[in-house]
């Protein structure tokens, strides 16, 4: 049991600080017990003969307010040495997010760059996604699986901020290509149907929508996230500069809305643009928690998981006997 024996919320310690410092002011300001008129005066007399006299009563109050808020603060901090098995109903729905890590995604239209603007986005996706699983594939001329289908999307989180253009090295950016390995990866793990959140920049291709079309048709939703701006901006290259043709000229990318838009129209999902605000995420959440029936019934999936037991409420006994003592008319103001 020692072994196992730990605190839930051991953030609560630090209401102890408060209490070390009033114990530590009402000690200084006491008096002395060494008063010499108490060797001569009986007990009863001393309040009467010293300004600043505490009958001993008052620091045992104190010390009882003391352990008081000590066993409380225990308490809060949830002690537990000891594991129950509790079933969990999650929805049973998947959604793969799809990456672009193309160079254009370097673009700097949007500071610092599409790319880091768009994992910034996929960051804070992860964050409210806490039912079902999520899975993450990133692209450029062809699809990566960075993370397979899992419930642990602070494991995908994790991954997130070292994705850069250089993790596929193959030049391009084919979305037809990442949204056959979305599906795949929803296939393999037993979806018949499931979300595609597209995260992209590129202009999408007659391939690419007929792609977008058939996995539609076979019960997949694409949801399309353009990161860009119309007006667009140089391609920024490895090192540090601007990618040039093969006429020596900088590579300008702009972002076309309409095209894309018509991409998700196919996929039978949105499209939502880029904001500098939260609005975009919300609206792919409000668009994936829109898909999570199947064949008219919610689906669900039950797991069994071990939780640590909070043992504070045992606590809660001895706290209140303190608080009965320390409440007892006219205890308290012996303590002040």
């Amino acid at each position: 049991m020692l072994t196992n024996f730990h605190f839930l919320r051991p953030w609560w310690f630090l209401a102890l600080i408060p209490a070390i410092i009033l114990y530590l002011y009402y000690h200084k300001r006491s008096p002395k017990t060494n008063n010499n008129w108490a060797e001569y005066c009986d007990p009863h007399l001393l309040p009467h003969l010293i300004s600043d006299y505490r009958e001993e009563k008052s620091s045992w109050l104190a010390h009882i307010l003391l352990s008081a808020w000590l066993v409380a603060v225990l308490a809060l901090c949830g002690p537990t040495w000891s594991q129950y098995a509790e079933n969990i109903y999650q929805k049973n729905v998947a959604r793969i997010i799809a990456l672009d890590v193309s160079p254009s995604m370097n673009s700097a239209d949007i500071p610092p760059s599409r790319l880091e603007r768009a994992k910034y986005k996929v960051l804070d996706l992860l964050k409210q996604l806490k039912e079902g699983q999520t899975g993450l594939v990133v692209f450029s001329g062809s699809p990566f699986v960075v993370s397979p289908l899992t419930n642990d999307t602070n494991t995908i989180a994790s991954m997130v901020p070292v994705l850069d253009s250089s993790i596929v090295p193959v030049d391009g950016s084919d979305i037809a290509k990442a949204l056959k390995k979305s599906a795949q990866l929803l296939s393999q793990s037993g979806f018949s149907r499931g979300q595609i959140i597209l995260v992209t920049d590129t202009r999408p291709t007659p391939e690419d929508e007929r792609e977008a079309a058939k996995l539609a048709a076979n019960g997949y939703t694409i949801n399309v996230l353009a990161i860009g701006t119309a007006q667009g901006g140089p391609v920024s290259n490895a090192s540090g500069g601007f990618a040039t043709d093969k006429n020596g000229n900088v590579v300008f990318s702009k972002l076309d809305s309409h095209e894309l838009q018509a991409l998700a129209t196919k996929g039978n999902g949105n499209f939502i643009a880029f904001s500098n605000d939260d609005s975009d995420v919300d609206a792919i959440l409000n668009s994936i928690n829109n898909n999570v029936l199947e064949d008219g019934k919610p689906t669900a999936q039950m797991e069994t998981k071990s939780l640590w037991k909070d043992e504070g409420h045992w606590l809660i006994w001895l706290l209140l006997i303190l608080v009965v003592i320390i409440a007892r008319k006219g205890w308290l103001e012996k303590i002040s």
